[in-house]
This record gives structure tokens, sequence and C-alpha cells, in this order.
């Protein structure tokens, strides 16, 4: 199945020119035109930024068991980003090290997630992380995970977040935090087989929690 992304060249070379200082690179979003599902990470680290697609580094492989728990593969699915760039800082040692991408950062190039998502009306999300869910929805991870909800996503429009349209989605944590802790990992998975069974047995139909 090609995979690409759903905006045009222009749109993305649009994106592409914003200047954000402490930041590298530009990575857009990646895969199916005909998703089963689009997933909604946080921002790209320096594997990433080199490769020009969405988690390759040492996250991807723990986005392919996540896929893997969910019955899908990354030919089935679209990955995208909260921030298309790498949020840089300066460590002690002088190297640069990754930072989660703030508020200004992210209302900044709000419209091009946005647009990435308006082109998928009817796919269900997977918003990874808390980053993610700030930037689309509410609360934190332990507040949602392992259910399907039905409830509009947040849009950028004039540099704020206002309601858009309603969604059906699901939330987990950020294929990142598998790596640190085995009990975050053990859980993650759970969830993401209890949303395999709603995702798979009716299409979320009269199973989404409506907000």
């Amino acid at each position: 199945m090609p995979q690409t992304n759903p905006l045009s060249a222009a749109q993305l070379a649009q994106a592409k020119a914003l200047v954000f200082p402490d930041t590298q690179g530009f990575v857009p979003g990646y895969g199916s035109l005909r998703p089963q599902l689009v997933l909604v990470g946080e921002a790209p680290g320096e594997t990433e930024v080199t490769s020009g697609r969405p988690f390759t580094g040492r996250a991807g492989a723990k986005l392919d068991l996540m896929l893997a728990a969910l019955g899908l593969s990354r030919e089935t699915v679209f990955v995208t980003m909260t921030f298309h760039r790498r949020p840089t800082k300066r460590k002690p040692n002088g190297k640069l090290g990754n930072r989660p991408p703030t508020a200004a950062e992210w209302l900044r190039e709000g419209w091009l997630l946005d647009a990435e998502l308006a082109a998928f009306p009817e796919v269900p999300l997977l918003l990874m992380g808390n980053t993610a869910l700030r930037r689309l929805y509410h609360g934190q991870v332990k507040d949602w995970h392992g259910q399907w909800l039905q409830a509009p996503v947040a849009q950028v429009v004039a540099g704020a977040l206002q309601p858009g349209a309603s969604r059906r989605f699901a939330v987990c944590a950020h294929p990142a935090a598998l790596l640190y802790r085995q009990a975050t990992q053990a859980q993650t998975l759970a969830d993401l087989a209890q949303i395999r069974q709603l995702l798979e047995a009716s299409n979320c139909k009269g199973k989404c929690r409506t907000i």
C-alpha cells in the first residue's frame, strides 16, 4: 500500500518554511492514505529528523510492538505528531537533547496537524501520550487510557485551541514511555488489547464513551 502524506507539496513547503528557535528538522506525518487508525505522538527526535519519518528511533520499536497488539502494522496506519520538528535543549555535556514541544510551538504550527487529521475525518484516532492529549483533548493518559471516547477534538483557530469536529479516539501511553518502565509497557499492551477488541467487534458503534 502506498505510504505518503495527504497534504499537498505546497502545504508541506509552507509548514517547513516556518522558523522555530531551538528546533531541528521537519518531519511530516507519514503512512497509508487509507488508514484504519491515525496515531498522534509528540515530536520527532534525532533519528526521526535524519530519516524524515516518524518513530524510526528506539521508540519506533515500541510503536511496532503497540501496533502488533492492535493487530495493525505501519502499512495500515497513518502516524503523525503534535509538533513536526525536533525540540532541542543543550545538555550539561554540551550535546543536544530532546525536550517536549511548548504550547506556543504546537499552537503556531497547529494548522498542519489539523489539516492532516481533517484528511481522514472518519478514521478513529489514537492519542499517544500527554502532549497529544493536551493538544487535542484534555486531561492525562491516566484519565482515559484503554477506552474509546467520542468528543470534539481541539483545533487551532486564531492562535488558540477551539472545539472542532467530534471524533472517535482512544488514549494510550507514548511509545517512548515503554522504554523506561516494564509496568508501563504491560499496562499499555493491556490497554491496546482492549482497544483492539472494541475496534474489531463493532467499529466502536455504541461502545464509545461520549463526552
